[in-house]
């Protein structure tokens, strides 16, 4: 990448760009409802990657006193592993301070991303069975002290 990625909060303009990365990369895509429901609530957040003017990714996690949980990650496949995923992770601890325990489940499957919460110091704790349909697959449970 030529220039940094940008990480912010979104914008009321975004929710249909964070609702087409859903679409591309969920196969049980949240609508751009959802979303700025969720993104409104006072116990999530939501945070948005720019790279040359355009939105290319976003997290959202639900926080809790002091344990949180991520919801979503998402990242455009044209700009997979460049490190959008770990600068939104970064984005995220740095406005939670007060989270002492993250907790996140992602597909069995999905190495790209169990790589990136390793390297991000998730370890797996658990798997819930048969937990995605759309294809069904077992979930991974992750954690990582905040």
């Amino acid at each position: 990448m030529s220039e940094p990625v940008t990480i912010r909060v979104p914008e009321a303009s975004d929710f249909e760009t964070l609702a087409a990365l859903e679409r591309q990369c969920f196969s049980d895509p949240w609508s751009e409802s959802s979303l700025r429901e969720m993104a409104a609530s006072p116990h999530t957040r939501y945070l948005a990657a720019e790279y040359e003017g355009r939105i290319v990714g976003y997290c959202g996690a639900q926080v809790v006193l002091d344990e949180g949980d991520i919801l979503r990650i998402a990242v455009d496949e044209t700009v997979r592993r460049q490190g959008i995923g770990r600068a939104l992770l970064a984005a995220l601890w740095q406005c939670t301070p007060e989270i002492c325990l993250w907790n996140l489940d992602v597909r069995a499957g999905n190495e790209a991303a169990r790589a990136l919460y390793c390297k991000n110091g998730f370890i797996p704790v658990g798997t819930r069975k048969n937990y995605y349909r759309e294809p069904a697959e077992d979930a991974v449970l992750m954690r990582r002290k905040g």
